[in-house]
């Protein structure tokens, strides 16, 4: 019996945390994937005597993750985001000197900053949610903001332990335009038409104040088809695409309550090198031309507290 509740009380809980798909802004760009419950689902027995095992049922406390996502788009010359920037992040702390070389040489660049927002993070995530207010109404002025440390970067979304998000850089990229072929990853791509960028976020430990996400670049492409699911009881037709996920570029990141995640393009030193960071975050490829950075903070942990029913019962 005792097992029947904990199941009842970990279905309610999971209904709670869903996922989303973040888009660069005037694209639709958060969205949420299945929710993996098959290793650790985040749900923990609560040990307080005073709110644990009592006459109304089994208490389960479920943390999640609240994490904040800001897509910003700049000229590639734009000396804040080609440079200052980064000169206020840590680069080099927070994976193997070989694992970051790995990860510059296919063109990304990974930097965190501490729970003190720098200026350039700061300046940059203003213009970012100024751009996509004064989007939101067409011939709207954009609105100023009053910016500080602790004000949201961009769209807030919880993730939980084994949930996946999924935030989209670039689409419908016209594949004649690109050079895709100077790419290795993708030589094996038939199908290249409407091509999308999409990073896959996931919670791979979570704590009372830390957090460590397992970030995995995707590229969708071909024609979208639809495909019948039934979803919540009703029969719908998704339109999906084909999917290449880069396992071999996949990273993790820990952040503490308050830092800020920042990722972004590696510029080759070689000339006419054209990696899979310039097809993510500037697949123009023009000097002037607009180049993306993805930030994300960690903004803190949130505990939903579920109670089973002692009195339910499966008819």
């Amino acid at each position: 019996m005792e097992l029947l509740l904990r199941s009842v009380a970990v279905s309610l809980l999971l209904a709670l945390a869903g996922c989303q798909f973040l888009t660069a802004p005037a694209v639709g760009w958060f969205s949420r994937g299945e929710t993996d419950t098959t290793e650790s689902s985040g749900l923990e027995p609560e040990q307080n005597d005073s709110t644990g095992t009592t006459a109304s049922g089994l208490s389960i406390t479920l943390k999640m993750a609240r994490l904040e996502a800001s897509i910003v788009t700049r000229p590639a010359n734009d000396v804040v985001s080609r440079r200052l920037v980064w000169e206020e992040l840590d680069e080099s702390g927070l994976m193997a000197p070989a694992a970051r070389q790995r990860l510059n040489e296919d063109g990304f660049r990974l930097g965190v900053a501490g729970s003190t927002t720098p200026w350039a993070v700061q300046s940059l995530a203003r213009d970012a949610m100024t751009v996509s207010r004064s989007d939101g109404e067409a011939g709207a002025p954009a609105q100023p903001l009053h910016f500080s440390g602790n004000a949201p970067l961009g769209p807030t979304f919880t993730l939980m332990p084994n949930g996946k998000s999924f935030l989209e850089l670039q689409s419908d990229l016209d594949e004649a335009r690109l050079p895709l072929d100077r790419i290795p990853q993708l030589t094996a791509l038939r199908d290249r038409e409407s091509l999308k960028c999409v990073f896959e976020v996931s919670v791979k430990e979570l704590s009372d104040d830390w957090v460590i996400l397992n970030v995995l670049p995707m590229i969708y492409s071909g024609s979208a088809t639809p495909r019948l699911t039934v979803d919540q009881g009703t029969e719908t037709l998704p339109v999906r695409q084909n999917v290449v996920r880069l396992f071999d570029q996949q990273f993790t990141v820990k952040m503490l309550s308050g830092e800020v995640a920042v990722i972004g393009r590696y510029q080759s030193a070689e000339p006419g090198d054209w990696t899979l960071g310039d097809l993510f975050f500037h697949p123009d490829g023009s000097t002037g031309g607009p180049e993306r950075l993805l930030m994300i903070r960690m903004s803190g942990v949130e505990h939903v507290k579920g109670q089973s029913d002692p009195g339910f019962r499966l008819q």
